[in-house]
């Protein structure tokens, strides 16, 4: 299996297609790459000419974190690790697909390294790593504080993580699925998208996604400033049942210059699992554009 080595981590890649142009593609928190392959997103990007890279996060899927080291949990460092995997590859420029926390870090290695990308494609995420709907509203002009603390009960959340994956997907379900997952049910397919959610959470280990959790949501910062400067052509793609993420991906549109905003309309969060087809149509309709 392909891997590439990091401070404090082995990272997991795969790739498929053999496209001139590439594509690098992040997953959001408790998933991994399989977000992208499993759904068939992946495929059908290579498909339309494409070659597709899907990678695993830190503390994710099949990548290995090192012992005894820094496991590198946030932002910035995993922002690197894109550049790190795009010189692995011998890339001088790529596309890069990214959803939620993923999202994070692409912005982030957008900010400092957009002439690296032929496109960004930023779905269901925002550019702080704490999305907040204060925060990303325009009127607001306020100071960020710093440092900001999760506001989520660590342990609860560390007990919820250790129950066996279908456990966490009955809770789920029984519990409406929010944030992430609360338009699942309303899918003309909801036993498919549970089906698939829980495949792809069971690749990860749950202990290694809480202290990612714990190190990664700290930052209210937008950074508004370092987003006016991204010149790449950029798609800012969500569920309109998102309701963490509007607001950001909102701020988003605002922002950055050269940026095409779509809202799926009757989707969630988890707009791979949910309608993979139009998803992958979208996204290579912007890649071909790009």
């Amino acid at each position: 299996m392909p891997y590439f080595e990091r401070p404090g981590a082995r990272l997991f890649y795969d790739a498929v297609g053999e496209g001139s142009e590439t594509v690098i593609t992040l997953h959001g928190v408790t998933m991994c790459g399989a977000y992208w392959s499993r759904t068939g997103v992946s495929a059908a990007l290579a498909e339309s000419g494409f070659r597709v890279v899907d990678m695993d996060l830190r503390g994710h899927g099949r990548s290995v974190v090192i012992p005894g080291e820094d496991p590198g949990y946030h932002v910035d460092r995993i922002a690197d690790d894109i550049g790190a995997l795009a010189d692995h590859l011998d890339l001088g420029r790529f596309h890069l697909l990214t959803h939620a926390t993923g999202g994070m870090a692409g912005l982030r290695f957008a900010m400092n390294h957009h002439e690296r990308l032929i496109s960004l494609v930023s779905t269901d995420t925002g550019s702080a790593t704490a999305p907040s709907d204060v925060y990303s509203d325009p009127e607001y002009q306020g100071a960020y504080p710093a440092p900001f603390v999760p506001p989520f009960d660590v342990p609860a959340v560390a007990d919820f993580a250790r129950l066996s994956v279908a456990e966490q997907i009955r809770q789920a379900r029984e519990g409406d699925g929010r944030p992430f997952w609360s338009a699942l049910d309303t899918n003309a397919d909801p036993e498919r998208c549970w089906r698939w959610t829980e495949e792809i959470l069971a690749m990860s280990n749950p202990v290694h996604v809480v202290e990612f959790g714990r190190h990664f949501y700290t930052d209210l910062d937008p950074r508004i400033a370092r987003l006016k400067q991204i010149q790449c052509p950029n798609l800012v793609m969500l569920g309109e049942l998102d309701e963490m993420f509007i607001k950001p991906a909102e701020l988003l549109a605002r922002h950055i210059p050269r940026v095409e905003h779509v809202v799926v309309a009757g989707r969630g969060h988890m707009l791979a699992v949910e309608d993979p087809t139009g998803t992958a149509e979208t996204i290579a309709s912007f890649l071909r554009t790009a």
